[in-house]
């Protein structure tokens, strides 16, 4: 917590500035970031197992939709590297260290995946990210990146968020039921309800608390059960408080020099005020993607590509469809340009 209390000056700053913006219509200076991410995928020392790569695009669609609101978009920067080790493939965290020095690419967020891993204690985890060690790194079971919650949860880590109940896990959180000491206790964002700490014991199927445990003035917990960086069940979290994604923001924006492929100037705000695109049907249903602006004489340059970064087609257009019939089934990323304003769309074919 050392090196996040050191920003929390700087982050003030920003997380005051998204929150201005999202909340105009006007022109902002909020910028949408392309954030580049290197995947390694540890495999047997036979070049057998590993996370496939559709499993990656998936995982990567799914964090890109959780991000959205943070303007945040997150991109594999280059190929991915293979290790094939079975001792990484049964990863140790005492393995950490020796791995990263020999794996870890400058510029980038790093992300491994393997098969299994245990902590310090010997515990099989999801997996984790040293925030204080800032070491640009997050170890990922396979089955747990796949199942639309754990990655973002180790994302939100990596870009500043603690758990909902604080930083201990086995001491009951200090917040208090009425939000009075929010800013200081536990996860130090207010509009995150008090967290007594979740497990499977206390909520259930229905992701609902079932817990009796009070605050130091006798009050009931209310606590979120959805929220991303929750100790809920997996399946029940599905979204960032907006200050949290105003967190992670700001947070981005004091650190962004360090990533290499992270633009500076593109202001979203600008983009969906000035020249209001609009891209149809989505899902896409007969191989055709109709894109028209309120400016109907400006060309516009678009791309389509998959969550990868994987370029399928480009061109440009001026209030006409795109011919996308020879593109397979599933999720891509559209690109729209202007001469002065970008805009990305998820499609869905």
């Amino acid at each position: 917590m050392q090196y996040f209390n050191a920003l929390k000056p700087e982050l003030k700053k920003y997380e005051a500035t998204f929150s201005t913006s999202k909340g105009s219509q006007s022109k902002s200076s909020v910028v949408k970031s392309s954030i580049p991410i290197k995947a390694h995928i540890i495999r047997t020392s036979n070049g057998t197992g590993g996370l496939s790569v559709s499993e990656l695009e998936d995982a990567i669609a799914n964090v890109n939709t959780l991000f959205a609101d943070a303007l945040m978009t997150f991109v594999l920067a280059e190929d991915i590297e293979y290790i094939d080790d079975n001792r990484l493939y049964h990863f140790h965290s005492k393995d950490e260290t020796a791995m990263l020095d020999a794996h870890n690419v400058s510029g980038v967020v790093n992300i491994y995946f393997t098969d299994h891993i245990e902590n310090d204690a010997d515990e099989s985890i999801c997996g984790y990210t040293q925030i204080e060690k800032r070491s640009d790194a997050i170890i990922m079971r396979n089955s747990c990146s796949t199942n639309d919650s754990s990655l973002a949860h180790e994302l939100g880590h990596f870009f500043s968020l603690i758990h909902t109940h604080g930083i201990s896990a086995d001491q009951l959180t200090g917040e208090l039921v009425d939000g009075s000491n929010c800013s200081s206790e536990g996860d130090q964002i207010c509009d995150t309800p008090a967290d007594p700490g979740l497990t499977y014991n206390n909520v259930n199927n229905f992701c609902r608390y079932t817990g009796t445990v009070t605050d130091a003035n006798g009050e009931l917990y209310h606590p979120d059960t959805h929220n991303i960086m929750s100790y809920s069940m997996k399946g029940c979290r599905d979204h960032f408080s907006k200050q949290q994604l105003a967190r992670m923001y700001a947070y981005f924006q004091t650190t962004k020099s360090k990533y290499s492929d992270s633009p500076t100037n593109t202001n979203v705000s600008k983009t969906a005020s000035s020249i209001s695109i609009k891209a149809y049907p989505n899902p896409i249903t007969d191989g055709l993607i109709f894109v028209k602006s309120n400016n109907s004489d400006e060309a516009m340059t678009y791309t389509i590509s998959n969550t990868m970064g994987q370029v399928f087609l480009n061109g440009s257009v001026t209030n006409q469809p795109i011919d996308v019939s020879r593109l397979n089934s599933g999720t891509y990323l559209m690109t729209l340009k202007n001469k002065t304003s970008i805009l990305v769309k998820k499609l869905v074919k």
